[in-house]
C-alpha cells in the first residue's frame, strides 16, 4: 500500500467500508474470516487448551479480591454457573475463613435474563450512608455505561432513583441526595475525543435535564474529570480540565478552611500527578519543576500542607527521590505515613515513608518477599478524618501464585488469601536480561522458562511488550501462559522498552510522538538478543501485544519482519492516519501526534503499519484479533490490516468477538477461547517444544 499525503479523510482508503462496525458487508466479511480462522486453528489441541484456560479462569480457589466500604468487603465474582458474575459482600471476619459467607446483592446473569440485555458489571460506588450504590452496567463490555441507583437492603434498583442513560460517564456522590456526574450524552456534552466535557450537579427528585453545569472543558480537550473527597473535615472537590492525555489544569473547591467555597486553579505545571486525601497536597511532576529556589525532579514525590499551598507557600518536602533505576509507581496515604510502591530495576518494593524532624525517611515493610511485584491499596479510613490504618498488599510473580496480605502498620503483614497454582512450575526459572538498543541504552527484559542457564536446543518463544502511556510491565502470575505454554518447555519473555514507566517519566518521554519509533526499535533489540543468546531462533520467535502493544507488534511485521516467525496482534491501533477519527483516538494525540498536521504525519506514517504494508515482502504470518463492542480502539484497525495483507497474498488470520469491549474479559468462556486461539496460531506457525 502506497503512503498517501494527508490521508486521514479516508478518501484514498479502499477498505474504509470495514470501519462500518455493524454494516452488513463488514459483518459478513468478519463472519467469513472467523469461520476460516476456526477451520484452520480449532483442532483437538485448541479444544484442550480452551478447557484448561477456562478451568483456570473459573477455579473456585481464585482470590476474591475485595474493596472495603463501611463494615463490609465487596467483591465481583464470575464462575461457570455465573458467567456474567455476582456482586456480593461479606465481613472481614468471614473473609479470613477459607470459605467466606457471601451475601449476593446482584446477579448479572439473572438481570440479563430478566431484561433481555447482555449487561456486564462495570463497578459500584456506595453512597455516603452505605444504604445505596451507583451501579454501572456496560453492554457487552463497552466503555459506555448505564448508571442506576441500587438499594442494598432490598437488593433492587431504586424506583425513581438516580439513573443515567448509556454514555461514557462517571458519577460520584456529593452527599446522600446529590451527585456529580459527567456524561457524553450527545455532541454538545462531548469533547472531540468522545468523553464528557461538562460536569453537572444533580439533586435527588429533580429531572436529569435540570442538573446544573458546574464545570466545563473545551471541545478540543480530552475531557472534564473530577474527584470527590468526602473525608470528614477534608471535604473537597477537584476538577481536571484534561488538555490532552498528559496535560491538565487542576481546580479545587474546599469545604473547610480559609478558602472554603472558592474555586481555585492550582498553580502547578500542566504535566503533574496530584493527590489530596487529607490535609496534605502530594504531587509528582512529569518533568523537572523549578519552584522558588528548589527543583522537584521528574518522578519525585513532594508534599506540602494544602491550605499553606493555596496561601502561596512553596516550601515542599521531598518524600521520594528517584534514581536511574528506582521509580515511584504509586502511593497511599495512611495514618502511619505514606506507603510507597516502588520499582527498583523493575522489581517491586514497598516502603513506609514517615515525617520526622529531619525530613522524610523510608522504612521497608517487614515480611514481604524479594523478586516479586507488590502493589498496595487502601483498606479502610474512608470516613475517618485522620486517615485509615489498614492497607492490602497484592504480591505476585511470574511463577508465584498471587497472595493477598493485610497490614495495620504494626509488625508483619497477615496473609489473607492465596491463589492456587495454575500450572506446574517445576523447573521454571525467571531471569532478568538486558538487550542493548541502537543508542547504547540497556533495555531490560524478563525471561521465563525451563533450564534457562543451559538452553540447549532453541525453543519456541513469545516476546510480549507494550511501550506506551507510561504503563509499566511488571512480573505477574502467568496462569494461562504457564499452563498452555511454559509447561511444554517453551519460553516467554517480557520486554521493558521505552515508552513505559518502569524507570519513571523520562522512560516514557523517550518514546513519544516523533520518537515513538524508539519503543519499537527497543523491542527489535530484545528480539535480536533472544536469538543471539541462543534462547530461540527467528523462525521460532513470536511477538504479542495488545492495544498500543498491537501497534508495537504491527510495526514488527512491517518494519522488522526478518526478526520473527509469527505476530499475534490484539485489539490494535494500526491505521495512524485515521486513528484520531475513530472512537477515543483523539485523546491519544499527545502520545502519537496529529496526522492532520503535515509535519506530524511526516513521522507518524513511518510507524503506521497499515500504510507500511507493501507487496513483495517476506512477512511472517500474523493473527489479528479485535472485539466488535470495543468502543475505545475501533475494530476497523484490525479488520483493515488483515484485509490489506490478505489482498497482497500474505498469511493473516483474523478473529472478532462480539462481546468483550477493549479488555475482552466480560465472559470467561470467550476469554478462554481467545487465548486458546492465540496459542493454536503459535503452534501452527512457530511450533512447540
Amino acid at each position: 500500500m502506497t503512503v498517501q499525503n494527508n490521508p486521514s479523510d479516508g478518501s484514498n482508503d479502499p477498505l474504509l467500508w470495514l470501519e462500518d462496525i455493524e454494516g452488513p458487508r463488514a459483518v459478513a466479511w468478519v463472519e467469513a474470516q472467523n469461520a476460516a480462522t476456526d477451520a484452520a486453528l480449532c483442532d483437538d489441541a485448541y479444544r484442550a487448551d480452551c478447557d484448561a484456560a477456562l478451568a483456570i479462569l473459573n477455579a473456585d480457589g481464585r482470590i476474591p479480591f475485595v474493596a472495603r466500604s463501611g463494615d463490609h468487603l465487596y467483591n465481583f465474582w464470575k464462575d461457570a454457573q455465573h458467567p456474567r458474575g455476582l456482586w456480593r459482600r461479606t465481613t472481614l471476619e468471614s473473609y479470613r475463613a477459607d470459605a467466606p459467607e457471601w451475601d449476593v446483592l446482584l446477579d448479572i446473569d439473572a438481570l440479563n435474563a430478566a431484561e433481555g440485555i447482555s449487561w456486564a458489571f462495570a463497578g459500584a460506588a456506595r453512597s455516603p450512608d452505605k444504604s445505596t450504590a451507583l451501579i454501572s452496567l456496560s453492554f457487552n463490555g463497552t466503555d459506555a455505561v448505564e448508571v442506576r441507583e441500587f438499594d442494598i437492603a432490598t437488593k433492587s434498583f431504586v424506583a425513581g432513583g438516580f439513573h443515567l442513560p448509556k454514555a461514557k460517564s462517571r458519577a460520584s456522590w456529593l452527599d446522600q441526595d446529590t451527585l456529580l456526574f459527567g456524561s457524553a450524552f450527545d455532541a454538545e456534552d462531548s469533547t472531540e475525543a468522545g468523553y464528557s466535557r461538562l460536569v453537572r450537579e444533580w439533586r435527588r427528585g429533580t429531572p436529569l435535564q435540570s442538573a446544573e453545569v458546574v464545570f466545563t472543558a473545551e471541545k478540543q480537550d480530552v475531557a472534564a474529570w473530577f474527584g470527590v473527597n468526602r473525608r470528614p473535615t477534608h471535604q473537597r472537590v477537584m476538577y481536571w480540565r484534561a488538555l490532552d492525555f498528559m496535560r491538565s489544569h487542576v481546580f479545587v473547591e474546599q469545604t473547610h478552611g480559609p478558602f472554603a467555597g472558592q474555586r481555585i486553579q492550582l498553580d502547578l505545571p500542566d504535566q503533574i500527578s496530584i493527590s489530596a486525601d487529607a490535609s496534605d497536597l502530594l504531587l509528582s511532576p512529569k518533568e523537572d519543576w523549578q519552584v522558588g529556589e528548589m527543583t522537584i525532579p521528574a518522578g519525585a514525590l513532594a508534599v506540602i500542607d494544602f491550605d499553606r499551598f493555596l496561601s502561596g507557600a512553596r516550601d515542599f518536602d521531598i518524600v521520594f527521590q528517584p534514581s536511574p533505576t528506582r521509580a515511584l509507581q504509586s502511593f497511599v496515604e495512611t495514618r502511619h505515613g505514606l506507603m510507597l510502591e516502588i520499582l527498583d530495576n523493575v522489581r517491586g518494593r514497598i516502603a513506609l515513608a514517615t515525617r520526622t524532624d529531619d525530613g522524610w525517611i523510608e522504612t521497608e515493610v517487614p515480611g514481604l518477599p524479594d523478586n516479586a511485584s507488590i502493589s498496595v491499596g487502601n483498606f479502610d479510613g474512608e470516613d475517618d478524618p485522620d486517615l485509615g490504618t489498614d492497607v492490602l498488599f497484592t504480591i505476585t510473580g511470574f511463577d508465584r501464585p498471587t497472595t493477598l496480605w493485610l497490614w495495620d502498620g504494626r509488625g508483619a503483614p497477615e496473609q489473607l488469601k492465596h491463589a492456587p497454582e495454575s500450572f506446574n512450575s517445576d523447573g521454571i526459572e525467571v531471569k532478568q536480561c538486558h538487550a542493548v538498543a541502537a543508542d547504547g541504552t540497556k533495555i531490560p527484559y524478563f525471561l521465563i522458562g525451563k533450564n534457562l542457564a543451559d538452553p540447549g536446543t532453541a525453543r519456541p518463544t513469545i516476546l510480549y511488550g507494550y511501550g506506551g502511556f507510561e504503563v509499566s510491565l511488571t512480573p505477574s502470575y502467568l496462569g494461562i501462559i504457564g499452563r498452555l505454554w511454559l509447561e511444554h518447555g517453551n519460553v516467554y519473555a517480557l520486554a521493558n522498552i521505552r515508552g513505559g514507566g518502569e524507570f519513571g517519566p523520562g522512560w516514557h518521554l523517550a518514546a513519544l510522538k516523533e520518537t515513538k519509533h524508539i519503543a519499537h526499535d527497543d523491542f527489535a533489540s530484545v528480539a535480536r538478543d533472544l536469538v543471539a543468546s541462543g534462547v530461540t531462533t527467528t523462525a521460532k520467535l513470536a511477538c504479542h501485544g495488545g492495544s498500543n502493544g498491537g501497534l508495537l507488534v504491527g510495526n514488527m511485521l512491517t518494519r522488522y519482519p526478518e526478526l520473527f516467525g509469527a505476530i499475534w496482534c490484539s485489539v490494535p491501533l494500526l491505521d495512524m492516519a485515521r486513528y484520531t477519527k475513530l472512537l477515543a483516538g483523539q485523546s491519544w494525540i499527545a502520545e502519537y501526534g496529529d496526522p492532520d498536521i503535515a509535519e506530524e504525519w511526516t513521522y507518524l506514517q513511518k510507524f503506521s503499519p497499515y500504510h507500511l504494508i507493501a507487496p513483495g515482502k517476506t512477512y511472517p504470518p500474523i493473527f489479528v484479533t479485535t472485539n466488535r463492542t470495543d468502543d475505545r480502539v475501533h475494530p476497523g484497525h484490525a479488520r483493515k490490516m488483515a484485509a490489506a495483507l490478505q489482498a497482497l497474498g500474505y498469511t493473516a488470520y483474523f478473529n472478532e468477538t462480539v462481546a468483550g469491549g477493549h479488555s475482552g474479559a466480560v465472559d470467561n468462556t470467550k476469554q478462554a477461547q481467545s487465548q486458546a486461539l492465540g496459542f493454536a496460531f503459535l503452534r501452527k506457525t512457530i511450533g512447540a517444544a
